[in-house]
């Protein structure tokens, strides 16, 4: 089965799980990155109020043929319980061209599920999903599975 994660990382956490997940499964990777994002202070207060709005973010361009692959896989960053802005952005762009699609929900402190998020994805992707995990990061910065539905990339390896 040939897969792609899809991610975006701000501050690298996510980006050090899709590398992980991508080498166990032998799967492609492709970040979205926001366009000419440097981190500045302002750019992080931008990327703040437009993830807590739930307003899109202009994203780099990326050539990527979702059709070649058999499962794509979303690792959405889940920040004070709203999707990032980037991963909202190219969801949105992209709704029409992603098919047997998996939800990884990255996440702090708290194990939650995020149902309304999941059916929101799936709404806007126009399909159901194969599969929608959650992972949320311990206190010893260690990503852990809080729950796993479906056939998950995160029952192999």
């Amino acid at each position: 089965m040939k897969s792609i994660i899809v991610y975006y990382s701000r501050t690298g956490r996510t980006a050090d799980v899709a590398r992980s997940w991508a080498q166990r499964i032998g799967a492609s990777r492709l970040e979205i990155i926001p366009m000419a994002w440097r981190s500045t202070f302002n750019e992080v207060m931008h990327y703040l109020y437009l993830t807590l709005t739930r307003k899109e973010m202009e994203i780099d361009l990326y050539k990527v043929d979702f059709e070649k692959y058999d499962r794509i896989v979303l690792m959405i960053p889940v920040i004070c319980g709203m999707m990032s802005a980037p991963m909202r952005s190219f969801i949105k762009q992209e709704a029409g061209n992603l098919h047997n699609v998996e939800y990884v929900i990255i996440h702090k402190w708290m194990k939650i599920r995020h149902k309304s998020l999941i059916r929101w994805l799936d709404k806007t992707l126009g399909e159901k999903h194969l599969a929608a995990s959650s992972i949320w990061v311990t206190m010893g910065k260690k990503y852990r599975p809080a729950s796993i539905d479906g056939d998950s990339i995160l029952k192999k390896a």
